[in-house]
């Protein structure tokens, strides 16, 4: 059975650091380790991971932003796949992993990426999405296959293949782009692996958002220009698109 290391990267964010454990230790059927990677946050957080004991490994240690820490996390691992769960972050379920497990063995072929689906939650509206994990060859040009949360990587990639920092919003768009452009292939999973609340940081820089992933369509996947403009209009329209049902909650913020 595959090992899974589940990493949580976490800076000032007692309450959703708790929400994340919660939902890691409710994983049953499933050969699982918990690494916490805090960013100095202080007493609080530290308190409570030393108050955990052997159900998690953890350092709290200034880093250069969520990438970095998530790059120093990677090297704590002794599991298979990695899958990044950070403070706040849910699996769908507790048999998420278990279901993971499963069809990673029952695949005819190793897979170096699993792709899975996400619960997208608009917490302004109350509304809840499923996000299904898109094919490779169909997404990759304008996206990610899949959110973050519900993506599990083979953890000898990461090792080769860090998160690189000059993409402070989309790192998780270059990883992909990099993997998958350094010969990785992909398994999929077809049911909601992760619930993912819809906002943050990303959505207040909208030009770096647009930007990082035209640059990355250009210097990772070579995309020519007319794809790359395509893609920033796709993109504009699907932002909007979730402000608006993210607008009370950037309110509250």
């Amino acid at each position: 059975m595959n090992h899974f290391s589940v990493i949580t990267v976490v800076l000032n964010d007692l309450v959703g650091l708790k929400k994340t454990q919660r939902s890691v230790m409710e994983q049953k059927g499933a050969d699982f380790e918990w690494i916490v990677h805090d960013g100095g946050s202080g007493e609080k957080i530290t308190s409570y991971l030393q108050s955990l004991g052997s159900r998690v490994r953890w350092v709290s240690e200034r880093d250069q932003g969520i990438y970095d820490a998530m790059n120093r996390a990677v090297s704590m691992c002794s599991g298979d796949y990695v899958v990044f769960m950070n403070a706040g972050d849910t699996f769908c379920d507790g048999a998420t992993l278990a279901k993971v497990a499963t069809a990673l063995s029952a695949s005819k072929q190793a897979a170096d990426i699993l792709f899975g689906g996400a619960m997208l939650s608009f917490p302004g509206s109350g509304k809840r999405a499923y996000r299904s994990p898109r094919l490779v060859e169909n997404s990759l040009w304008h996206g990610v296959p899949a959110n973050h949360q519900a993506t599990f990587y083979r953890k000898s990639l990461l090792e080769v293949t860090p998160y690189d920092l000059q993409y402070p919003l989309c790192g998780d768009y270059y990883l992909s782009a990099m993997l998958i452009q350094n010969g990785a292939n992909s398994l999929y999973l077809n049911e909601p692996l992760a619930i993912f609340e819809v906002g943050g940081q990303s959505y207040k820089k909208l030009r770096q958002l647009f930007m990082e992933p035209y640059r990355i369509q250009r210097d990772v996947l070579g995309m020519p220009i007319h794809y790359r403009l395509a893609s920033i209009v796709k993109r504009f329209v699907s932002t909007i698109g979730f402000v608006l049902l993210s607008q009370s909650t950037f309110r509250k913020k």
